[in-house]
């Protein structure tokens, strides 16, 4: 079957881009980042409530009671507002929850990338792999003559059928084909004659350390094909490489008896726009409970034990047809895990951190702490982790943090202000905010140390957005309600804008 890969893949990497191409607005509201904005992060002075009671035996004006975050910051359960830039075509409707971690104080902590260690790889290899034969994608996905053939004989029949695009690349802006069939079958003639006539598959697993490859030194780089006693197969693969510290994907490949996947099947969160049926427990076929208590059973074997769980929605796992279509191949639930430290959760959002400025920079870059899972009634089909941390020394314990009524005049300006430029060219563009989240956010200088960075609270906006507009004379609606895409991130000390993608 064949299919064109670019649009899946597209429509993957669209959603980070979204994100990741609006640079920080110039505001008075943009203030330092990282290390140069420590000197912000002052320390809150103390505050004791009185607690009043009539009685004149209990009365006790030197009584304390607990104070928390909420308190201090004089921030109510929800919160509701709309706002509209001059032009009215920008809306934002806001009513929400406010979600603030039930404790006294938040500090501001520094942190740097894990050691990625000998065992750490094996832990995660044994949590997974511990009866499979695991054997190095190099062995095996070498072609043999016979396969290499079979893929010969087929574009052949291509170029004499006048099919010269049989994958639907297109052609360029000067109308020439994107796919050179005739180059791809001379590549193939050539590797036709050094291939094997049959596989030898080698066994392998993760080593720590630097690795010579065809492609120079590489870390902690490791790709493979585990296949278990079920005859069901997952790609397996580590390494650390531009701004992963470290980064582990492992993927099924094949379903209990063999039956391979779709090269292209993806997994995603269900959103409104999602093809397809809202996914239920009936439809999935496992509760979230069984699901939760199968990823902390893997999370326990890998021995990660200062993540926990943190947040779900349900999940699609989708194909391209021959038509360009997505096929559903079934639905499930994604996991995510996150770090609490005394009592403050990292912020769970979509983002990776460790974007870059500009396609032409050089800056070394450095990705958030991720775990996550997709599960569905056949156990874990998808899993993904990286960049794990170290937690340092504390540079802030009490935190002085800027009233909540004085972030929600930032945020209603700042949404109007960072929406400017789509306003230009879009009929209009309408965010409906309903979850408000107080929660910690990893910040760095990656143009002066990339791999230390500050874990600082910030302000979360989590919502739906849809757009309406006109492209090439035809509207076109969008809704985007990704459950954990932010809208905006504000530094809850300074009130400076963070960019999620960049990290800054």
């Amino acid at each position: 079957m064949r299919k064109n890969i670019n649009k899946i893949v597209g429509l993957t990497l669209c959603i980070g881009m979204l994100t990741g191409c609006a640079h920080t607005p110039e505001s008075s509201l943009v203030k330092p980042k990282g290390s140069k904005a420590e000197d912000a992060y002052t320390e809150a002075e103390g505050v004791d409530m009185v607690k009043e009671d009539s009685s004149e035996n209990t009365k006790d004006k030197n009584t304390a009671v607990r104070t928390t975050i909420r308190d201090l910051l004089n921030a109510p359960e929800t919160y509701k507002s709309q706002t509209t830039d001059d032009s009215a075509k920008l809306v934002v409707n806001t009513d929400a929850t406010v979600e603030i971690p039930d404790v006294e104080k938040i500090s501001a902590i520094s942190v740097t990338p894990a050691e990625v260690t000998q065992d750490l790889l094996d832990r995660i290899t044994d949590a997974f792999f511990s009866e499979a034969k695991l054997y190095t994608s190099d062995s095996y996905y070498t072609q043999t003559k016979d396969e290499i053939k079979k893929t010969l004989d087929e574009l052949k029949e291509d170029v004499a059928n006048g099919n010269l695009d049989p994958y639907n690349y297109g052609t360029d802006e000067d109308g020439n084909y994107i796919y050179d069939i005739y180059g791809e079958i001379e590549m193939y003639e050539q590797e036709y004659e050094s291939a094997p006539e049959t596989k030898t598959l080698v066994e392998g697993r993760p080593v720590a350390g630097s690795h010579e490859t065809e492609n120079g030194t590489a870390e902690n780089d490791f790709s493979g094909v585990a296949q278990m006693p079920d005859r069901s197969e997952y790609f397996y693969k580590t390494s650390s490489y531009g701004s992963d510290t470290l980064s582990v994907k492992i993927r099924k490949t094949a379903k209990s008896g063999g039956e391979k996947l779709p090269a292209d099947t993806i997994w995603s969160e269900y959103t409104s726009f999602s093809e397809g049926e809202k996914p239920t427990e009936e439809s999935i076929g496992i509760s979230l409970d069984e699901a939760k208590k199968m990823v902390q059973e893997k999370v326990d074997k890998m021995g990660i034990t200062d993540l926990q769980f943190s947040d779900w929605s349900y999940a699609l796992c989708k194909s391209l047809e021959e038509d360009n279509s997505l096929s559903n191949l079934g639905s499930g639930y994604a996991i995510y895990y996150t770090r609490t430290i005394n009592g403050v959760p990292i912020t769970q959002t979509m983002a990776d951190g460790g974007a870059l400025e500009d396609m032409d920079s050089t800056m070394e870059t450095w990705s958030y702490e991720s775990l996550y899972f997709f599960v569905d009634k056949d156990g874990i089909e998808s899993m993904s982790y990286s960049n794990p941390y170290t937690i340092g020394e504390t540079k802030t314990e009490n935190l002085n943090l800027l009233p909540f009524s004085e972030i929600m005049k930032t945020y209603e300006k700042m949404m109007v202000v960072t929406n400017a430029d789509n306003m230009e060219y879009e009929k209009s563009r309408v965010y409906d905010i309903d979850r408000i989240v107080l929660g910690y956010a990893r910040i760095y200088e990656p143009s002066t140390d990339p791999h230390t960075g500050l874990l600082v609270p910030v302000w979360d906006f989590f919502g739906s957005r849809k757009v309406e507009g006109d492209y090439d004379g035809n509207s076109y609606s969008d809704i985007t309600d990704y459950p954990s895409w932010s809208f905006l991130t504000i530094n809850a000390v300074d009130g400076s804008i963070i960019d999620r993608d960049l990290g800054y």
